[in-house]
């Protein structure tokens, strides 16, 4: 099996994720964010099946249910948690503190099993040595899982899906770049409306990030002609406004907009939006309406 230091630059090794401790809202918004981790040499991911082992714990650190059950699960430097929470009091493991910076809780998610991978690797060679039995490393947690049915250590990247980038600023556009590209989009740019109703014909974008005030044609008609448009209309647009009124956001929604963000554009608040508009996350939503319909 290849390593994680030998693999595929197009693959990424998955982890299995456990959150503990957080309500509905809240899981949904991390486990749809963390779709975005496909796009990442670490990707993590629930489980598929009830019997798929977990190989890293992310819990609420300020219910103390949820501090109880990861006790008893018995986190260790092969199995690792991270906590999310406003304590700052001493803890086991690391604490990214509330509210969530999403690329500071990628990067200690990351670090954190780096450092499992290398112990698991570790007991790897010395189990080797000491019994000659294969032990797979890089997924085995427990002296158990030996046995356990293999399962992919990488998977294959999804396609990149395009983004379009409408803002007559360079600052905005330069800092959409730096925010989406880490993640693999393809990311196209437009100065103005009309050019961005061009290339909206011309190319199927995912999610298109619309500046209401541009010279010529405003946000709030290039949202309409998009949405009005049987070729453009899937595309889900969000608008982006140093305006953030009431009024200013039901302009947005009477033009037809999928979501409204402020500027000054935050990264988590950009980065949990285009979440909820991956395909991934439309074909969950469109799974979970389905069963309850």
């Amino acid at each position: 099996m290849a390593s994680s230091s030998h693999h595929d630059s197009s693959a990424a090794q998955r982890f299995v994720l456990e959150t503990i401790g957080f309500s509905d809202a809240e899981k949904s918004l991390l486990i749809s964010t963390f779709r975005l981790t496909g796009r990442r040499p670490f990707h993590y991911v629930e489980a598929a099946a009830p019997q798929e082992r977990t190989d890293i714990y992310l819990v609420n650190a300020d219910n103390p249910l949820a501090m109880w059950q990861l006790n008893a699960r018995a986190p260790s430097v092969h199995v690792p948690a991270v906590l999310i929470g406003r304590q700052q009091d001493a803890l086991a493991w690391p604490l990214v503190t509330k509210p969530i910076h999403w690329m500071r809780l990628f990067e200690q998610l990351d670090l954190q099993m780096r450092l499992a991978i290398n112990e698991r690797a570790r007991r790897c060679n010395a189990n080797g040595a000491a019994g000659g039995t294969e032990w797979r490393g890089g997924i085995s947690r427990r002296a158990c899982d030996r046995h356990a049915p293999h399962r992919p250590l990488f998977e294959e990247r999804r396609l990149q899906e395009s983004v379009l980038v409408v803002d007559d600023s360079a600052t905005v556009r330069a800092f959409m770049r730096s925010r989406l590209t880490p993640f693999q989009f393809d990311v196209d740019y437009a100065e103005n409306g009309e050019k961005a109703i061009d290339m909206a014909q011309a190319k199927s974008y995912t999610c298109i990030f619309l500046d209401i005030l541009m010279p010529g044609m405003d946000g709030y008609q290039v949202c309409k002609r998009i949405k009005s448009s049987s070729a453009t209309r899937d595309a889900a647009v969000v608008m982006l406004s140093s305006r953030a009124s009431a009024f200013d956001k039901f302009r947005g929604s009477w033009a037809g907009c999928d979501a409204y963000l402020g500027k000054p554009v935050g990264e988590d608040e950009l980065l949990s939006t285009i979440a909820r508009f991956l395909p991934s996350a439309r074909d969950t939503a469109q799974a979970l309406l389905a069963r309850t319909g």
